[in-house]
């Protein structure tokens, strides 16, 4: 068997090289001459400093009369008296504080799944800002509904979902599209709830996986869900996916008392690590329990694929042939992810964040349902929409959704960045940003004293844990020993001494080639008998930026090496 040079397989196609430079070019430049809002006075001032790329400890000192500018805003309580006549001139704080906020256009960031937008998502949005539409309402929306449509049609088509049936509505962000799973399961299966309230009549548990958003949780509690009692955490596994036998043990437990299963939340792209959970077999699973336990109304399965759902523009991407010449270890893992995003046609809804990996600004997200049918199961009484025209109802979300006022400079942003990008521009912009994860844990792996967090999910999410080399001469057996739950104390001091390590090293670094998040949760111990599991921290950086170079990332990798990669807790580590 021909073995495959590492470097090799991770090295930069030129044509793909090209490719990219071209997109970035045109629709990540911030270039007037592309986008003329950026030739205003103050988009220009604001994007000419951004783009100096500083570390963050030097960015307000190098801003003119920084310091100063600081205070003031600090300080500032009153409402000015007189009006201020427009001069044609940027306003000072406005432009200060713009300049000043997160740099997500800096190569070096990498912390979260937050990331610039592109200049065709910016010029939509403003566009969209400018007509001021309502979407709740069609009589307030005007041409922007149809428009909302179109690219809820677009994403149909993408994901397999058939757009005659399907549907969806942009909403508040990623968190809000999850909430709305909750809800239209709970309406489907607890219809009484809408007028009465949760466990009004019926004894019910809502699954998620441990391995999803914190929004898993505190959707819940909005919605009055006793957590304790009435939600069931699935177990995941070493990826941080779901555990589909702990999943048919859960659900079986449920149907055997006759308790009602209302819904189920999957991820596919989990935020630290990108785990993606099977949609087809939970699907499959959760079809046969109903068939055998004769339950009539299936639990709606939602996933939040806010993160993961553009691998969807690779679904028809010919990997034989590869033309964007993607790098083979790359090519690889993309392949995999690809056929497991197939499986999200299988979900009832899902959830789209164009604000992440689909490079609109903030907000721009959008919840699809396969089945337009189930937002009726959302609406509210007619009778509280009284000032609304009857005849008018129905033609928009209105009585579905929660929120009484839809912006609609997210659809404006989505729709821009779809179709002026198109699939090969934003398969080229994706696929930057996975050569640059998958050559980060590349390096990661050849230091020795680095654990990279569940390899396979090949994801722009790369988690990781530092060891201290004077103790830990391999990292892959010493992560073995910690994934072992062992009861006794000379273990747990092992995992304490590790963690402590890694946090220290983390802290004293700082913000130096990529700026990395600290994570509690990136990888769990095996689990004991009652089902617990010990939370191991670590460290993320996640490529979503396609400013980010390799440049970046072997400054990140020469300062841990250093002279001395143990000389911020010299025999920290469990001993040899």
């Amino acid at each position: 068997m021909n073995s495959v040079d590492p470097d090799q397989a991770h090295s930069l196609h030129r044509d793909f090289e090209e490719k990219f430079e071209r997109v970035k070019r045109l629709y990540f430049s911030r270039d007037p001459r592309h986008w003329p809002c950026f030739a205003d006075a103050g988009f220009r001032d604001v994007s000419s400093f951004r783009a100096l790329h500083l570390a963050p400890h030097l960015r307000l000192g190098a801003y003119s009369d920084g310091e100063s500018l600081a205070r003031k805003l600090q300080a500032e309580t009153d409402i000015p008296e007189q009006s201020r006549p427009p001069d044609g001139c940027p306003n000072s704080m406005l432009r200060f504080a713009a300049a000043m906020s997160k740099d997500w256009e800096n190569p070096s960031s990498a912390e979260n799944v937050i990331t610039m937008p592109c200049d065709p998502a910016i010029y939509g949005a403003m566009l969209g800002t400018l007509a001021n539409a309502n979407l709740v309402y069609e009589e307030y929306a005007g041409m922007a509904s149809e428009l909302e449509k179109v690219v809820v049609r677009q994403i149909a088509n993408l994901a397999g979902y058939d757009p005659d049936r399907a549907s969806g509505f942009f909403t508040q962000g990623g968190t809000f599209c999850n909430l709305y799973g909750y809800l239209a399961g709970i309406r489907k299966s607890l219809p009484e709830a809408k007028h009465h309230g949760m466990g009004y009549t019926h004894d019910y548990r809502i699954i998620n996986s441990q391995g999803g958003h914190y929004s898993n949780i505190t959707n819940l509690s909005l919605l009055g869900v006793d957590i304790r009692k009435r939600a069931i955490r699935i177990k995941i596994s070493n990826n941080n996916n779901i555990d589909l036998q702990d999943l048919e043990r859960q659900l079986r437990a449920c149907f055997d008392v006759g308790s009602v299963v209302p819904a189920i939340m999957l991820t596919m792209g989990t935020t630290d690590t990108f785990a993606v959970d099977p949609v087809k077999a939970v699907h499959d699973l959760r079809n046969r329990l109903c068939l055998q336990y004769g339950i009539d109304v299936k639990p709606h399965i939602h996933v939040d694929s806010a993160i993961g759902w553009t691998m969807l523009f690779f679904l028809g991407y010919d990997f034989d042939e590869n033309p964007l010449q993607i790098n083979g270890a790359t090519l690889a893992g993309l392949r995999r992810n690809v056929e497991m995003f197939r499986e999200l046609r299988y979900a009832d809804s899902f959830t789209v964040d164009f604000q992440k990996w689909g490079y609109a600004p903030y907000t721009s997200s959008l919840v699809m349902f396969a089945d337009r049918s189930d937002l009726k199961f959302l609406e509210n009484d007619p009778e509280n929409f009284s000032y609304f025209e009857d005849e008018l109802q129905g033609h928009s979300h209105l009585q579905a959704t929660i929120e009484c006022s839809r912006g609609a400079a997210g659809v404006f942003a989505a729709y821009a960045a779809l179709n002026f990008l198109g699939i090969e521009g934003y398969q080229v912009v994706l696929a930057h940003c996975l050569q640059n994860a998958d050559y980060f844990r590349h390096r990661l792996r050849q230091l020795g004293f680095a654990k990279v967090i569940a390899p396979e999910n090949a994801g722009p999410s790369v988690g990781f844990r530092l060891y201290n080399p004077d103790g830990v001469s391999d990292a892959e057996a010493e992560f073995a020993v910690e994934q072992h739950r062992q009861p006794d104390k000379e273990y747990l001091e092992r995992l304490s001494a590790n963690s402590a390590f890694h946090r220290q090293v983390f802290l004293d670094r700082g913000k130096v080639g990529l700026y990395t998040n600290w994570v509690s949760f990136i990888a769990h111990t095996s689990y004991d008998e009652t089902g617990r599991c010990h939370r191991l921290p670590g460290e993320k950086a996640v490529f979503l930026n396609p400013a980010t170079t390799r440049r970046q990332i072997d400054e990140f990798i020469h300062h841990i090496l250093g002279p001395n990669p143990g000389q911020h807790l010299h025999g920290a580590g469990p001993a040899a």
